[in-house]
């Protein structure tokens, strides 16, 4: 297991370069720095620290249920815990290391074999400090990476990290499509209005007979037109040279897919087969080639043929016999 630890002050109770007392064992040296290591782990729990510190020695200690000077002792002395200390003193570490997501550098076995190696060499007990020496052997094989584990480990957080990505590329998607359908909607209104207005004024400069056909048009301006009405009005050229500038300004931001689709939506939704001819025509303009391209597929593919034809013959007329060619070309399959 390993931990982030922390980066003490230098020159602090928990400063990973203090020295121990003059002739403390090798045993009880690797016991104090194994202490350290999970003092520095503790952190304060008052509500008004942000993102916690690391406790002061006195208030340590008092945590720990012990006198601030005998703490000392334990991490720099002779002196050496008792068990029931090094317990509570492992559980308090690791409740503070969750917090930060972390795990504490020492497994609680590992510690109490640290102590009972420092207590035999202490005693001067041979076969103790031979017991010893094979725990702390033990302890660092323990503690030693195993490759398989790092590796699956590597995995995961890859694994982690590719979700977090695709998660974010979703909520963007998201977030894009629902843009995209209220420029759609505006387009919609748009397009409304503009006919709107163009029967309004169709039948206010006309006689008696006109008008009547022109206000029996009017009431009809929800149905699209037929494709063998293929004269286009200014208004008309407006909605489509909006609906390229739109999609214009999406591939320009580098979402082609999302241009590609305000304009499949928008010439099979709302425009007329003589608009969208004028679509492709903005588009080549504009050198849109790969969005005309697609444009023209998929229009060929999915409407029905007298659509097709009727913006191949528009196509035809305004100087495109190739693209008037290759959308009859997708209509066929």
């Amino acid at each position: 297991m390993s931990s982030a630890g922390r980066s003490p002050v230098r020159g602090g109770w928990l400063d990973p370069g203090k020295e121990f007392k003059e002739g403390v064992r090798p045993g009880k040296r690797r016991l104090g720095l194994a202490l350290r290591e999970l003092c520095r782990q503790l952190q304060s729990d008052d509500p008004g620290e942000s993102g916690g510190r690391p406790l002061k020695q006195a208030e340590a200690a008092k945590r720990l249920g012990c006198a601030a000077d005998e703490l000392s002792r334990y991490l720099n002395d002779h002196r050496i815990p008792p068990q029931d200390f090094l317990e509570r003193l492992h559980k308090q570490a690791c409740a503070d290391a969750a917090i930060s997501g972390q795990d504490v550098a020492i497994p609680l076995e590992a510690l109490l074999g640290l102590r009972t190696s420092a207590v035999a060499e202490k005693r001067g007990c041979e076969y103790c400090q031979e017991m010893g020496g094979r725990i702390n052997s033990l302890i660092q094989q323990v503690n030693a990476p195993c490759p398989a584990c790092a590796a699956h480990e590597r995995q995961q957080e890859a694994r982690r990290r590719q979700r977090k990505q695709l998660a974010a590329r979703l909520r963007s998607a998201r977030r894009e499509g629902a843009r995209l359908r209220m420029e759609v909607a505006d387009l919609k209104m748009t397009v409304a209005d503009l006919k709107a207005e163009l029967a309004e004024k169709l039948a206010s400069e006309a006689g008696p007979r006109e008008r009547l056909a022109a206000q029996d048009a009017s009431a009809q301006l929800p149905v699209p037109r037929r494709p063998g009405d293929r004269q286009l009005s200014t208004r008309d050229m407006s909605a489509a040279r909006q609906l390229v500038a739109q999609a214009e300004e999406l591939d320009g931001s580098g979402r082609e897919d999302l241009a590609f689709t305000l304009l499949r939506q928008g010439t099979t939704e709302l425009l007329t087969p003589a608009e969208t001819a004028l679509v492709v025509v903005e588009l080549r303009y504009r050198q849109r080639d790969r969005l005309a391209d697609d444009l023209i597929h998929v229009y060929g593919r999915d409407q029905e043929d007298q659509d097709v034809m009727a913006v191949a013959l528009e196509l035809h007329e305004k100087g495109a016999p190739d693209d008037a060619g290759a959308v009859l070309r997708a209509a066929l399959g």
